[in-house]
């Protein structure tokens, strides 16, 4: 292996260890099992995406913000190839019967998480603009330093956002009867 390359993979290696566990969670938040999408699958591809960029950026520092870029675009990516699979036609029924349905959640259960998405993503519509992106991107994992910088704001302000945010959409979410939620 070539110097150039064990530098690479030494790199890569240094940003999986300092996002492993931010990949970890974002990988399970989509749910891709749900789809008949392999989450290791995904996570490989991921770590070859970071590997080629490291390659041709060098000099570049990656960011919480850019990993978690790299999962989404991919986790699309193989949503979409799943979804062409599933254009295809289906097997001819060999006389077993298929399971369909999730193992392990039920249909009830499955509708229950929709409807909750639906609620939350309505309550977030209804915030003021100013604060329901930083909450978005809280909500997605963004650090307050990150969310800032996208806001273009301080750390502080955003923190302020955020925190106001929440409290606006855990009240909102309280009315319509979603429960109560840790402060």
């Amino acid at each position: 292996m070539s110097q150039e390359s064990e530098s690479v993979d030494a790199r890569l290696e240094q940003v999986l260890r300092d996002f492993g566990a931010r990949l970890g969670v974002l990988m399970r938040s989509y749910r891709l099992d749900r789809h008949g999408i392999d989450p290791a699958d995904v996570e490989q591809e991921v770590r070859i995406r970071l590997w080629k960029a490291i390659a041709r950026d060098r000099s570049g520092a990656f960011h919480a913000s850019y990993v978690q870029r790299v999962v989404a675009t991919t986790v699309i990516d193989a949503l979409r190839r799943a979804e062409v699979r599933a254009a295809e036609p289906l097997p001819e029924d060999d006389g077993e019967t298929g399971q369909w349905a999730e193992p392990g959640v039920s249909p009830e259960q499955s509708a229950t998480d929709d409807e909750r998405m639906t609620g939350l993503q309505r309550c977030l519509a209804e915030i003021p603009e100013r604060r329901r992106l930083p909450i978005t991107l809280h909500l997605q994992g963004f650090s307050l330093q990150e969310i800032a910088d996208v806001v273009g704001t301080s750390t502080e302000a955003a923190r302020k956002l955020v925190t106001r945010g929440l409290d606006g959409l855990k009240s909102r979410l309280r009315e319509l009867g979603y429960g109560e939620f840790d402060d």
